[in-house]
C-alpha cells in the first residue's frame, strides 16, 4: 500500500510538472499569476543563429513612436513563454508593459472584424490599466465607454443593454460568451468602423497619459496580446474557412486600424496568416512576422526529397526540461524512450508532454510493473497523438509535396487555405535552421510515404 502511494505522487507531480498551460514567467511580479518558475526556463530551445526575442525587444527599442508587431507560431512551441522573456527584457530596459489574453475577451472559434477585435483588445487593456493602478483612464474603463457609444451614437439595431445593467460585463461576457451577440455587433457596426476606431484611438490616447501620471516620461508602454493565434474555425469546411477568411481580412485590409502610436503593440497571431497572406508582414512593424518554430530536433533543411536529420543538441534540450521539472523521469522511462518521444513530437513541446503523460498514467496498472515502463506503452502513446490527426486522401498527397519539398509550394492559390488548414492542425510543423522551413509531423511521416 505504501508504494501505491509513494507511486501515485510521483505520477500526480508529473502530470502538473509538465501542464502545458502553464508558461514559465519572469520577473517580480510576473505578468501572469500560477506559471512556472524562471528555473525551469532551457536556451535556446529554437535554433536559429539569433534569438527571436531578442530581436524583437530590439526592434521596439530602436523604434520611436510607436508601432504594431506580430509574433506567431504553431501551438505548443512556447509562445506565451517567450513573450514573458520578451517582458521581462522589456521591463528590466524600464518599459511599462501590459499582458493581455485574448481568450478572456473574445470568442476565438467564430469570425473576427475588426470592430470586436478592438472592443475586445482596448477592453482587455483597460481592465489591465485598472488592476495596476486602480483606476481606468478618465474614470471609465473602454467596455462601459464603447456600450455607452454603441447605444447613443451607433444605435446598432438588435443590441440592447438590459436597463440598469453593467455595460462593461454585459459587453465583455457577450463577446466572448455569446456568438449571436458578436454576430449582431459585426454586421450593425460595418459601417461605422472609422467612427469606431477614433473612439478606440481617443481611448489609447487617455490610456497613454494616465499611465504616465504613474510612470517616467520616456518609458515606453508596450501592450502584448496573446491567445489571438488560436483564431480558427470549427464544425464544418465552410465554417473553418470563414474564419481564415476573416483572419486574412482582419490584419491584410484592417491593417492601419491596428496602430496606436505611441502604443508598443505585440501581437499574436495564428501561423497560416502568412500562408494565406504572403506580403502581410509589410504593414506591420519590423517588416517580417516574428515566427516561433517548433524546438530544432532537426539540423538544418534537408534538400528535396530527404528527411531531415535529427539534432542530438535539440533532442537533448528536450529532455532536459522534463529532467529540470520530473527529476525522477528515469525511474519511469529509459533515456532512449525519452529521446524518441521527443523525436515523435516533432519538436512540439506539447505534444512531447502529452505523450509522457499518457505513458506515465499506465504506471499506476499493475501490468506496466516493473518499471521503467515497456516499449508497448510508448508507442500507445504515439498512435494515441496520430489518432488525433486523420488524413482525408487529397490531404495526404498535400502533406506529400510538403514532405518533398519542404516548402509551403501549391499548384494554385485556390490551395491556400488547405495549407493553413494543416499549419493550424500542427499536421505541418515550420522549423528554423537558417532558413524557415517546413515539415510533416513526424508520426505521419510513414502515412504520407506511402501516398501514390
Amino acid at each position: 500500500m505504501a508504494t501505491d502511494i509513494v507511486l501515485r505522487s510521483k505520477v500526480k507531480k508529473c502530470i502538473n510538472a509538465l501542464d502545458s498551460k502553464l508558461p514559465v514567467v519572469f520577473g517580480d511580479p510576473p505578468l501572469i499569476q500560477g506559471g512556472k518558475d524562471a528555473s525551469l526556463y532551457v536556451k535556446s530551445l529554437h535554433g536559429g543563429e539569433s534569438d527571436l526575442i531578442c530581436n524583437l525587444a530590439a526592434r521596439i527599442d530602436i523604434d520611436e513612436g510607436g508601432g504594431t508587431y506580430l509574433f506567431s507560431g504553431n501551438r505548443g512551441t512556447g509562445k506565451t513563454t517567450e513573450l514573458m522573456r520578451l517582458a521581462d527584457m522589456l521591463r528590466q530596459r524600464g518599459d511599462e508593459v501590459f499582458y493581455v489574453d485574448m481568450s478572456e475577451y473574445l470568442n476565438l472559434t467564430k469570425t473576427v472584424e475588426i470592430t470586436d477585435f478592438l472592443i475586445s483588445l482596448l477592453g482587455g487593456f483597460s481592465e489591465k490599466i485598472e488592476e495596476r493602478f486602480g483606476k481606468n483612464p478618465g474614470d471609465r474603463g473602454f467596455f462601459e465607454r464603447i456600450g455607452q457609444f454603441l447605444q447613443s451614437e451607433v444605435k446598432v439595431a438588435g443590441i440592447d443593454f438590459k436597463a440598469g445593467g453593467d455595460i462593461s460585463t454585459t459587453l465583455k461576457m457577450s463577446l466572448q460568451q455569446d456568438p449571436d451577440f458578436k454576430e449582431q455587433l459585426q454586421k450593425g457596426t460595418r459601417g461605422h468602423v472609422a467612427r469606431l476606431v477614433q473612439e478606440a484611438r481617443r481611448f489609447v490616447a487617455d490610456a497613454i497619459a494616465a499611465i504616465r501620471t504613474h510612470v517616467a516620461e520616456d518609458r515606453k508602454i508596450v501592450l502584448i496580446v496573446d491567445s489571438v493565434e488560436r483564431l480558427r474555425g470549427v464544425g464544418d469546411s465552410k465554417s473553418v474557412a470563414e474564419v481564415f477568411n476573416s483572419v486574412e481580412t482582419l490584419f491584410s485590409g484592417s491593417s492601419d486600424n491596428l496602430r496606436f502610436p505611441p502604443l508598443y503593440l505585440v501581437c499574436t497571431v495564428p501561423p497560416y496568416l502568412s500562408a494565406l497572406t504572403g506580403s502581410v508582414a509589410a504593414y506591420y512593424s519590423g517588416g517580417q512576422i516574428f515566427m516561433l518554430p517548433s524546438v530544432h530536433v532537426y539540423e538544418n533543411q534537408p534538400q528535396d526529397g530527404e528527411a531531415p536529420v535529427r539534432s542530438d543538441e535539440g533532442l537533448e534540450a528536450m529532455l532536459t526540461i522534463v529532467a529540470k521539472r520530473f527529476p525522477e523521469w528515469k525511474e519511469f522511462f529509459t533515456r532512449e524512450q525519452l529521446l524518441r518521444l521527443a523525436a515523435s513530437s516533432g519538436g512540439d513541446l506539447r505534444d512531447f508532454f502529452r505523450m509522457i503523460e499518457l505513458c506515465i498514467i499506465e504506471a499506476l496498472n499493475p501490468s506496466s510493473l516493473p518499471l521503467p515502463l515497456q516499449d508497448k506503452v510508448i508507442a500507445n502513446a504515439e498512435s494515441a497523438l496520430r489518432n488525433d490527426m486523420p488524413l482525408a486522401r487529397d490531404d495526404k498527397a498535400r502533406l506529400k509535396t510538403v514532405q518533398e519539398k519542404h516548402k509551403s509550394e501549391w499548384d494554385n492559390l485556390d490551395d491556400l487555405p488547405n495549407f493553413a488548414r494543416l499549419m493550424e492542425g500542427k499536421y505541418i510543423l515550420n522549423y528554423r535552421n537558417g532558413d524557415n522551413w517546413f515539415d510533416v509531423h513526424p508520426l505521419l511521416r510513414s502515412t504520407v510515404s506511402d501516398c501514390a
